[in-house]
């Protein structure tokens, strides 16, 4: 008899899947439960089991097409007058003939596995979650199958509460209490009066409250859909989601992460900043780091380049426009300072003032958000132990600025002193910067912050 096996609905709200590949052939004889095909859902690649024993006689699909629930996957010819009508879990599958003509297709209940189509010996189990007639399979959510395994209930005894007679958590447990009622174990079977009479049911649950059992149960979780709220992807969120997902996608990504010794940098801040205040400037520590990387862009030119993708060519920038994240209330934006290398430490103390206030007032030109070669990125105080930072592409470098803390550290005669310390990581594009490359660069940047005054002797 002709059997067409249409896609089941592998996971809750699937609407389609990508055939991976076909574990049989065309001509192929298979047995019911053998793997047959492997398919990509947008949460894993499911092995899928044959429902019946006979001859695959078309499989219409190749391994890339996207195949919609209910379409027909493949075609057998079923052993004898009608398909077999044994699942993996011994319940009865009813046919084409016995279905309800509203009923919906049969389903296949499938655990996730590696996506190798080599993988034929590893399958998932099969179970249906199609609306199917009470004694066969139930109509039921992967987890509350889950759930029953666990407690021991079989499933396809629960009356089921839920639309369409679907069984929800709640009457699993439910069960689980009437049946330990019956019997000293949650895995004996409930009465057939349970099954067959609700109103029975209701007046065995309300009679007498349930013993308590020793084997642990879950609580009953409340079935109703969690209060959710959809937000459309719109203005600067939109650019940052589509910028991000470039860079990483494009970009190589390698992340180098040292550690800077403070203490000279504290006290060359807290000597130069008296004159800055008078200024009216905030001499900050970016604004050293910022030095810190001018100074060392010329000696490492590919740092301070992008990359022509199309072209497949790279372009080295003879200025340097640094970009200064900034997190403002809509999302993070990078104002830039451009031809920054010609400005001196209490310039870039101003400039980094200025458009850090500007970006928070959402004040700032859009001239002055883009065309950056180079980009820094601080957490502040909040700047945890070390983050692997996004490359602003299409640059080909970023440095992420992280807490200083108070640390532990050994000196060279073995003293244990507590000293102020921060992290740095630097993520480049491994495409154009090898890893020894950009570990000198940061080890550059390192000396600069570890001794200051070496700045001055370079500085404009």
């Amino acid at each position: 008899m002709r059997y067409e096996f249409k896609l089941p609905d592998l996971a809750e709200g699937m609407v389609e899947g990508e055939l991976v590949g076909w574990l049989v052939a065309a001509g192929d004889v298979v047995k019911a439960e053998q793997p047959v095909a492997e398919v990509m859902t947008d949460k894993a690649t499911v092995v899928i089991p044959s429902p019946v024993s006979g001859k695959a006689v078309d499989l219409p699909w190749q391994a890339g097409d996207i195949v919609k629930v209910g379409q027909v996957l493949m075609v057998f010819e079923a052993e004898g007058s009608a398909p077999s009508q044994r699942t993996h879990a011994g319940h009865v599958l009813p046919t084409d003939d016995d279905k309800p003509a509203a009923a919906a297709p049969v389903a296949i209940e499938a655990k996730a596995v590696a996506a190798s189509i080599g993988a034929a010996g590893a399958f998932a189990e099969a179970a249906q979650v199609a609306s199917v007639p009470r004694g066969s399979r139930a109509l039921a959510a992967p987890a509350t199958r889950r759930l029953a395994r666990e407690m021991g209930i079989d499933i396809a005894e629960v009356v089921g509460s839920g639309p369409g007679g679907r069984v929800l958590p709640e009457d699993v447990t439910r069960q689980a209490h009437a049946s330990a009622a019956t019997s000293p174990s949650l895995s004996g079977s409930a009465p057939a009066a349970w099954a067959s009479a609700p109103a029975a049911r209701a007046s065995m649950s309300t009679a007498a409250p349930a013993p308590k059992v020793a084997t642990w149960t879950p609580t009953a979780k409340t079935t109703e859909a969690p209060a959710e709220e959809r937000q459309k992807l719109r203005g600067l969120r939109r650019a940052i989601y589509e910028t991000m997902a470039r860079s990483k996608a494009t970009a190589a990504h390698f992340t180098y992460v040292d550690e800077v010794d403070c203490e000279a940098l504290i006290v060359a801040r807290e000597k130069l900043g008296a004159v800055s205040k008078d200024k009216g400037v905030k001499l900050t520590y970016l604004a050293f780091i910022a030095k810190a990387i001018l100074l060392t862009l010329p000696r490492f030119p590919k740092m301070n380049a992008s990359v022509d993708d199309q072209n497949q060519e790279v372009v080295l920038k003879k200025y340097v426009h640094l970009g200064i994240a900034a997190a403002t209330d809509p999302g993070l934006v990078v104002p830039v300072i451009r031809s920054a290398e010609k400005l001196s430490l209490l310039e870039l103390a101003w400039h980094i003032q200025d458009l850090g206030e500007r970006a928070r007032t959402n004040k700032l030109r859009p001239d002055e958000l883009k065309g950056s070669t180079f980009t820094i990125t601080s957490l502040g105080k909040i700047g945890g132990l070390f983050a692997t930072p996004i490359i602003n592409h299409p640059e080909v470098g970023i440095l992420g600025v992280h807490a200083m803390t108070k640390r532990a550290v050994v000196l060279d005669d073995d003293r244990i002193v507590a000293r102020q310390r921060m992290n740095i990581s630097l993520s480049f594009d491994h495409r154009l910067i090898d890893g020894h490359e950009g570990a000198a660069f940061a080890q550059e940047v390192k000396k600069y912050l570890e001794t200051p005054e070496l700045m001055l002797l370079e500085m404009v």
